[in-house]
């Protein structure tokens, strides 16, 4: 379904003190990669995922809405007077992502799901 959550990303400086600070005040599961981790919600709706990645901007969460074409929801955000960050490569676990402000600067996310086989 278009525009439902389906992606939470902790963009933070230290993800290891994410995965400490939230496993202990909600139970998540961490399963560090890499770059970052995949975090396991239990009792989360079905489809809604997180995950976290080193970033040094200020730490933010994005909650990405999910959509059945990112590249026409991407042109949408334009003609409604938003804005795009840079698209990311299209990941086959996790699908693709792009980064949004709306019209008055908010950011948000924009998530296609990988294409089922």
């Amino acid at each position: 379904m278009a525009g439902e959550p389906s992606f939470i990303e902790f963009a933070v400086p230290v993800p290891e003190r994410t995965r400490d600070f939230y496993e202990a005040l909600f139970g998540w599961k961490f399963t560090m990669l890499t770059h970052g981790s995949y975090i396991e919600m239990p009792g989360a709706p079905a489809g809604l995922e997180a995950g976290s990645h080193p970033d040094t901007d200020p730490p933010h969460i994005i909650v990405y809405f999910a959509v059945d074409d990112l590249a026409a929801a991407v042109e949408r955000v334009k003609e409604l007077g938003g804005e795009v960050g840079p698209l990311r490569p299209p990941s086959p676990q996790y699908g693709a992502f792009a980064e949004c402000r709306d019209s008055q600067g908010v950011a948000f996310g924009l998530r296609e799901r990988p294409k089922a086989d």
